[in-house]
């Protein structure tokens, strides 16, 4: 009976299929299309009546005779591994700004925080607090490595998803977008790269059963087969990949497309930009300070976070017109500034070996436009410029212990030699 019922399922579709597809159509082309529809219809008719005969139907189904009750059992499976994933690592909500997922199938996106504001550029890197230059290995700093890592990686996928709005727009929402050769298509670019941003997305954010779903082939039916930024897993055939890209888009789309839009909403948003320096030469005494080489026009140092909301210096306001106008001059195109410190306190600093420089800044990102040379890859550029005068100096990653402040509104420069 189960090889019958297997047959009269296979007839009805091929004869559908026949049906449907030209009569020119190429014969080797068909043979293949044929041989992979048989080997799916086949698998699965084989299944469903096997859980006729065991029983396996009705009480998966429970009390409901719809897809739905399976459905549901599903989300539950997601919101149980959610919950287990985040009672797992603890963590002071005070460190962090945590950007609360919509939908249980995804992670939460946490970063660091300070003073309110996204903590970019050198973030905390959960190193030995006595010695920076040693990694801490307890469980603990892994979970945050673990957490924060995850959480840029979020962070940056969502701006990404929504300066790509447009593209989302136009997005095959039906169907896989192949390049094609030649001429470029405009629509097809927008496509292709709208789906490969999501791919992404859906790959780093989405939680285990999530991925095991849609990027999982599980060849041996142990629930253990390898997980592959492809849809379907790996190896998975065309029809496999485009289900799940398809079943994918209709349930979670639009819930992400909701969750992106808070990020540079108008196209800007708010930073604490963090860099890490290093004092320029020794104390000098005769102005009371050490030389400090103000990082503003360069690509930062010891940048842990994406720093591409920070590739270029657009001033907004005097203070960050007259430090550019100072800069472009070759005697000070290095910037180097003084910041003022006692001599006995800096003799203090200079021997604690638990010093990591920090120097903190409140800036505003601005989203300029895109680089179209390529329109298959994401490109876009920012500009960025002060919302604050005061940068101020730490000794520690955590920003804990302050040890003063450079005004931009009133600088000394090192003059040449």
């Amino acid at each position: 009976m189960k090889c019958n019922c297997s047959k009269q399922i296979l007839c009805v579709i091929m004869g559908t299929l026949m049906l449907a597809l030209p009569i020119p159509m190429h014969g080797q082309f068909f043979k293949q299309l044929k041989k992979q529809a048989e080997e799916k219809i086949i698998k699965k008719a084989d299944k469903e009546v096997d859980d006729i005969f065991n029983g396996n139907k009705d009480a998966e189904q429970g009390s409901s005779t719809q897809a739905g009750g399976t459905i549901q059992t599903e989300k539950k499976n997601i919101d149980q591994n959610t919950s287990q994933q985040t009672t797992n690592i603890s963590f002071d909500d005070s460190e962090y700004l945590v950007y609360k997922s919509p939908d249980p199938a995804f992670k939460d996106i946490v970063i660091q925080k300070f003073k309110g504001l996204p903590r970019f550029g050198a973030i905390d890197a959960y190193m030995m607090r006595d010695n920076p230059k040693k990694v801490d290995l307890s469980k603990e700093a892994a979970e945050k490595r673990n957490l924060t890592g995850l959480g840029y990686a979020g962070f940056a996928h969502l701006v990404r998803i929504n300066m790509l709005k447009e593209h989302f727009k136009v997005m095959d929402r039906d169907a896989l977008t192949q390049q094609t050769k030649g001429k470029i298509i405009e629509k097809e670019a927008k496509s292709s790269l709208a789906q490969k941003v999501l791919k992404e997305f859906a790959f780093d954010v989405g939680t285990d059963p999530l991925k095991k779903e849609y990027f999982m082939n599980d060849w041996s039916g142990t629930g253990k087969s390898a997980l592959v930024r492809e849809w379907g897993g790996h190896q998975a055939d065309d029809f496999t990949e485009n289900e799940r890209y398809v079943t994918f888009v209709e349930k979670y789309l639009e819930v992400i497309l909701k969750w992106a839009e808070d990020l540079f909403a108008d196209g800007s948003e708010d930073f604490q930009l963090v860099h890490a320096i290093k004092f320029q030469g020794q104390y000098d005494f005769d102005r009371g300070g050490f030389w400090v080489r103000l990082p503003i026009k360069r690509p930062p140092l010891g940048a842990i976070s994406s720093v591409e909301y920070f590739n270029e210096f657009a001033p907004k306001t005097p203070y960050g017109d007259a430090f550019f106008n100072k800069t472009e001059q070759v005697d000070y195109i290095n910037g180097d500034v003084l910041f003022k410190i006692s001599p006995d306190k800096a003799e203090a600093l200079i021997k604690d070996k638990s010093v990591l420089l920090q120097l903190t800044m409140k800036v505003r990102s601005v989203f300029k436009d895109f680089d179209t040379s390529n329109p298959f890859v994401y490109g876009a550029n920012y500009t960025y410029h002060f919302l604050d005068p005061v940068l101020e100096l730490y000794s520690d990653a955590q920003l804990t212990r302050k040890i003063g402040e450079i005004n931009l509104e009133n600088l000394v420069y090192k003059e040449p030699n």
